[in-house]
């Protein structure tokens, strides 16, 4: 996307190209030239046979010994458990000046959403591009009012110098981890062990007393299913993770993360999104409030005004191929004429369809009704597009859109 706000569409070539791709889940998030963090539960995942991998500057368990179609299958069908301590959480004192510098570059009137609710939303540079996504949410924490922001942790040192030079009095969270239960038996197990409002809906949020201290539980996750996410005091979370397991759930790694994501049909950072493209030009228009578009005080409304009214010049779609090939990022896609038009931005294989799937963006001038067709080094396989989400979600009451 250019300074005037035109949108200009961005896919995979070479590196002799003139277009070029931010790189994403497959590459940079994997690198393994830095030193790496471990997250504060790691000799307790050893214990569980988890298989590590660099992730974003971390060591991450990929997956454990029942593999990562297996773990994905739970997750559908019952209840597994995610360790994704690795993303950034903060708190930011609810005072008008902060909600101020904040509504410059989030594009949400924070004085009016509702307490103890989540908003997905993203934090915005000043043509609008994605520097990051996160969920925001109000909460009260200690007597106190907070804002509470959950961020990827590919993003930390960009966000958290731009909190340093925007906010006062914030607290980066590092002493709790950040756990997801998630699939469709996620509230019967924690119930038991949380005593749960069977009240408590899709996105709701809430500060609760456990083990002489406290957890934030949301009511969300990146799966599709119905889930919650916890953050929880280091010192407490092996204790409660050994209480879960008791409950037959078992643990996930990122491997089936992803791939429940992508089934799903959500946006990864680096992926779907990054900071060249717009929520406009990435499906995500409705995590904008519009309200915002009319008020200068948002760093780049001129620009996403302009977008939503100008016709869009990419298109985010769902794909299948007609053969058995296997979909990855950053694979071209091409029409009939075996000339470029879009790129691959996720793909796996998905335990649910059994074949493998794919998202990725293409130029929105092309013929929908053409074929479309991936290039795997010299060969052209065929593909067939499909909706988005690839499977029907299954949150507790409300749904988000994407």
């Amino acid at each position: 996307m250019n300074k005037s706000g035109k949108e200009k569409f961005l896919y995979r070539r070479s590196k002799n190209s003139q277009v070029k791709i931010q790189r994403g889940l497959n590459q940079e998030n994997f690198l393994t030239n830095i030193a790496l963090k471990s997250i504060f539960l790691k000799n307790f995942h050893q214990l569980h046979n988890a298989k590590f991998v660099p992730f974003a500057g971390y060591e991450m368990p990929i997956n454990y010994k029942n593999g990562i179609i297996n773990e994905h299958l739970r997750v559908r069908n019952q209840a597994g458990i995610f360790d994704v301590s690795h993303m950034g959480q903060i708190l930011i004192p609810l005072t008008q000046d902060n909600i101020k510098s904040l509504e410059k570059f989030i594009p949400l009137n924070i004085n009016n959403i509702s307490s103890n609710k989540c908003h997905y939303s993203f934090i915005l540079n000043s043509n609008g591009g994605i520097l990051d996504d996160i969920m925001l949410s109000k909460i009260t924490y200690i007597k106190n009012e907070y804002i509470y922001i959950v961020y990827n942790s590919s993003r930390k040192s960009v966000l958290e110098e731009i909190f340093k030079k925007t906010v006062r009095n914030y607290e980066i969270i590092e002493n709790r981890c950040l756990i997801a239960i998630q699939g469709p038996e996620s509230f019967a197990s924690l119930k038991e062990i949380l005593n749960l409002s069977q009240n408590m809906n899709f996105l709701n949020i809430y500060v609760i007393q456990y083990n002489v201290s406290d957890i934030i539980i949301s009511r969300s996750g990146y799966t599709g299913e119905d889930g919650f996410e916890l953050s929880i005091i280091n010192k407490h979370a092996e204790e409660f993770l050994t209480k879960l397991l008791q409950k037959n759930i078992i643990l996930c790694g990122l491997g089936c993360r992803d791939s429940l994501r992508v089934e799903a049909g959500l946006s990864l950072y680096g992926n779907e999104i990054n900071e060249n493209i717009s929520p406009i030009q990435a499906g995500l228009s409705w995590a904008i409030d519009k309200t915002r578009l009319i008020d200068n005080s948002l760093n780049c409304s001129s620009i996403l005004t302009e977008q939503l009214n100008s016709p869009k010049s990419i298109k985010k779609i769902g794909l299948i191929p007609v053969n058995k090939t296997m979909l990855r990022a950053n694979m071209p896609l091409c029409n009939e004429a075996k000339k470029e038009i879009g790129y691959i931005t996720s793909g796996c294989y998905s335990p649910i369809l059994k074949c493998s799937i794919g998202i990725g963006y293409i130029n929105k001038i092309s013929n929908m009704s053409e074929v479309i067709f991936v290039k795997v080094r010299d060969k052209f396989e065929e593909l067939k597009i499909e909706k988005i989400p690839f499977i029907k979600k299954n949150y507790k009451k409300g749904d988000v859109n994407d």
